[in-house]
Order: C-alpha cells, then structure tokens, then sequence
C-alpha cells in the first residue's frame, strides 16, 4: 500500500467507518463487536469435528504449480454420479472464521459434496488454515505467493499498471483475479460474510449451465461511480443493483485488456473507490448475458427480522445488517456442529 492511500486510510476511511458503524449499530453493538467476534471465531475451530472426511490441503509460503494439487482435478462421486459442488473465496486472519460459516451452513443444504478453494490474503495463520480445510469436504488453500507469482506471469505491469497498483492497496480485486488468471472453467466465487438456508439451486444450476455471468442483487446500487461516468467507460447501458456477494464467471471469457482499460478510465476521471471491483463486474454484466439472483431468495442486507426467521435461501451481511449477523445469525449454525 503506498503511503498516500495508508494515511488515507487510516486518518479517514477508518474514522468515518467507525462514525457510520455507531451510528447505524448503536452504542451497545459497538461496543460488543469484538466480543461477537471473538466468540464466533472461537466457535469456527471446532466447525470440523464430525463432518466428511478431507484428503489434504496445501498452505505454504512458497509458489506452487497452479492447479496442481491433490484436489485439483474434480472427482465423480461413483455412488451419485455428482461432481462436488466448487466455491472460491477470498479469506484472511480477520475474517476466515465467516468464511468457515459460510461453507459450513452450505453444506447443510446440500447433498453434494463441497469442494472449497481458500485464497490466502497473506495473512492467514497456519491454525486457521488447518480449521479451514476441516470444514469443507474437499478444500485447497492457495498460498499469497501463489497468487502474486500468477499476478506476475499474466498480468506483467508494464501491461496492466493500473490493476497491478490496485492489487497493492485494494485486496478486494483478488476476488476477481485469483480465482480466474490462468485457469479456465466456471468459478463461483461468494463472499465470506454470507449465510445458506435453504438449498441454492441456483447457484447449482449455474455450475452446470454457464452461459451467463452470475450475480447477486444489491439493496442499494453501490457502484462508486456515476451511472453516466459508468456507461461512458462501458460503451454500455449499465444494469441495475449488480451486487458481487455471489460472482459466477468463466475464467477463459475475461478480458484483462479491457478490465485494465476500464481501470484507467474511471480511476483517472473520478478517483479509486471501495465498490471498484463491483462496478467492474456490473460493467462486464453490461456487455454480456447476465443472471441476477432474485433479492427476496438471495438477501443483501437483510432486516433484523429476516435475520432472525432464517428468511431466504442465503443471507449477506452488508453495511447494517452486520450487526445481526455478528450478535445472531451465525449461531445456530454453531449448534449444529
């Protein structure tokens, strides 16, 4: 992170975080959400004990082949003929333990197998990790080291300055270019802070048919940019509410020439924004097919009482609804463990 955008961050973007966080969560949750935190991070290592069998795991400090681990190649259960179901997600110190739940309460729901794929941020700890792959049926962790040496080989800076300075001080971009540089396929990539239900089918029906991106729907459309800035950089009509808390892309139909392009355009016209990597997304949604979760079955900032019914097929926790998320909803979840 360059020291311009560390100052910024941690004389203003951090202050006025925790202003709009006390507003919205009031005294009592901000003074709790350490405590919540704790707890559910407490309840994420023992998340594992009695769920499917893990055939191993990679988490090392040094580059790998890509792709080439164990778990790699994607099996056929030959009692059901099913494929596991595959999520990736980005996940860090801070926050592994929502990703645990995450996969955890997803399993719940489904008959398939879970093939989990964890991209370390740098700063996951080794016992975290370990917790990580006791969850998921099958799970692979993907080094920090490996990551920037794919960064290093696709996308060469001399060619992509802009997306290679943004993955200095902006790590949701990872979201998008872990996953996806020098692989192929489909990738369901979802957010830690997300809870399941109910059964996604359409999630699993996407995995099978992926002739359009997926999103999610956002309670609020959070671009960052103007829609006119937008759908000038675009060449497009920009499309409503496009929320990234659920992203299914085919990794080969991304053009990292023109993510690059759109970089440049709209941090050079209006400046860097937290909500880039979303607006990114929406702008790929403007010139492809593209499939959006219906908001009452996949909720973006659910209301406390959506929260405590359980509504919906899957929760994420946006902005407010974190509080609820942190102080409840996972809870249950730990129950069941």
């Amino acid at each position: 992170m360059s020291i311009a955008s560390e100052l910024k961050h941690r004389f203003y973007r951090l202050p006025m975080r925790g202003v709009r966080k006390l507003r919205g969560w009031g005294v009592r949750g901000y003074l709790l959400e350490s405590k919540w935190r704790g707890e559910m991070e407490a309840a994420a290592y023992s998340l594992g004990s009695g769920v499917g069998s893990v055939q191993s795991s990679v988490f090392s400090n040094e580059p790998r082949a890509y792709g080439h681990s164990p778990l790699a190649t994607v099996h056929t259960s030959p009692e059901t003929g099913w494929k596991p179901v595959e999520i990736h997600m980005l996940v860090g110190r801070g926050f592994w333990f929502m990703a645990a739940f995450a996969v955890a309460s997803l399993r719940r729901q489904l008959s398939r197998p879970v093939h989990a794929w964890f991209y370390d941020d740098g700063s996951l700890e080794e016992k975290q990790a370990q917790a990580l792959v006791r969850i998921a049926d099958r799970a692979d962790i993907v080094s920090a080291a490996e990551q920037e040496a794919q960064v290093e080989r696709w996308l060469p800076e001399a060619k992509f300055p802009h997306i290679r300075r943004r993955l200095l001080d902006y790590p949701n971009l990872k979201k998008l270019t872990s996953p996806h540089l020098g692989s192929r396929g489909a990738k369901l990539v979802l957010d830690a802070d997300v809870l399941f239900f109910a059964e996604p089918r359409e999630l699993t029906r996407w995995l099978e048919d992926s002739s359009t991106i997926l999103c999610a729907t956002d309670c609020a459309e959070s671009y960052g940019y103007s829609r006119a800035l937008l759908e000038e950089v675009a060449g497009a009509r920009m499309p409503r509410d496009i929320n990234v808390g659920v992203t299914g892309l085919v990794s080969e139909e991304i053009d990292w020439n023109l993510l690059e392009s759109w970089c440049h355009g709209l941090i050079t016209r209006a400046g860097m924004t937290y909500y880039l990597e979303q607006a990114l997304v929406a702008m790929l949604c403007a010139r492809r097919p593209f499939t959006q979760l219906p908001l009452d079955a996949y909720i973006t900032g659910p209301s406390c009482r959506q929260v405590a019914e359980g509504c919906g097929v899957m929760q994420h926790y946006v902005e407010h609804s974190k509080k609820s998320y942190l102080e409840r909803a996972w809870r249950p979840f730990a129950l069941r463990a």
